[in-house]
């Protein structure tokens, strides 16, 4: 099947004259005539749907300028490798990110019908985007800036990123004068929104900056690999590398929870994604998101989102609109 050619924002001009620019995928994450050269900087924004209930492996082209930002629009159950190391395993909610650097080959085998945005950033626009938000004292921190990587999420639900990614599939509707132009904002704002998922706001390489990235993966594969399991901060810290207390203040660094809070994060979160069918009692999905007991997993429920699960999967069945199934 070939690739479609998706529509290019210039973010050297206004886009107030152009019609929207959010096209579909013929197949996954496949762009055509994607500007290579990174003399001038676009974002290339693409719709990506496929109703299909099967297994399927896909293999997203290697691209050497681009980084590719995907948006989760919709549940899904996916394994992702990155490099033909495997990064995430298992349901992907709204929101669910993935960032793949130029250079890097990503492969995901869906096994649930999937929805996604993609946005195709140069590496250029991500240097210049730094440039314009820190102040250099000299022409080799300004050329550094290019250096600067987009940090991957690895498909952790991210509820900004899934709200901004499906404003702007929506926005794509839209047909006046500014439509353009208020696309091209929706896709800064992601791009803006990847930036800040870096890390806690640290500079870059300083002493601030928390976990290196090889370690945060790490770190976030065996968390996955493990949300069942009764796993413990020195448990964690040892398949990082690292002492308990030194593990800990870097990830807090890294991602602004400690790695507890992280970890109740991700629970829930698969939690959510299995309430959705209510079919599964809720006492085995707290028992297969790492919970001692329902009770338990009722507690944490309703302290993270005011409700109980009984409740919230009642209210989400009731909605029945893909920002609702969310974390």
């Amino acid at each position: 099947m070939s690739c479609y050619q998706g529509a290019q924002l210039n973010s050297d001009r206004p886009a107030c004259n152009q019609r929207p620019v959010v096209v579909k995928e013929a197949s996954w994450r496949c762009i055509d005539r994607l500007d290579e050269s990174g003399e001038t900087p676009r974002i290339v924004i693409a719709h990506w749907c496929d109703k299909r209930e099967d297994l399927r492996d896909l293999k997203a082209p290697r691209l050497t300028e681009h980084y590719t930002i995907e948006v989760i629009l919709r549940n899904t159950v996916v394994d992702c490798y990155r490099d033909g190391r495997r990064i995430s395993r298992g349901t992907v909610g709204f929101g669910g990110t993935q960032i793949t650097a130029p250079g890097e080959q990503v492969t995901c085998s869906f096994r649930r019908a999937a929805e996604a945005i993609h946005l195709y950033v140069p590496r250029s626009l991500v240097a210049r985007t730094y440039a314009g938000i820190h102040q250099f004292q000299s022409m080799s921190e300004f050329q550094s800036a290019s250096d600067r990587e987009l940090f991957d999420p690895a498909f952790s639900a991210d509820s900004i990123m899934g709200k901004l990614a499906w404003t702007l599939l929506e926005a794509n509707g839209l047909h006046g004068p500014f439509s353009g132009l208020y696309c091209e904002s929706l896709a800064m704002a992601v791009l803006a929104r990847a930036m800040e998922l870096k890390s806690d706001g640290s500079e870059v390489g300083g002493s601030g900056a928390g976990l290196l990235p090889w370690r945060l993966r790490r770190t976030f594969e065996y968390m996955e690999e493990n949300l069942s399991e009764p796993i413990t901060l020195n448990d964690i810290a040892e398949h990082a590398g690292l002492s308990r207390m030194h593990f800990a203040a870097q990830f807090k660094r890294a991602t602004g929870l400690s790695p507890h809070s992280f970890l109740t994060v991700k629970r829930l979160e698969m939690a959510n994604a299995m309430l959705l069918d209510e079919e599964i009692p809720i006492v085995q999905i707290a028992l297969s998101v790492g919970f001692h007991s329902q009770a338990h997993f009722t507690s944490v429920f309703r302290k993270s989102t005011g409700t109980t699960p009984a409740q919230w999967r009642k209210q989400a069945a009731h909605a029945g609109s893909p920002v609702a199934t969310g974390v």
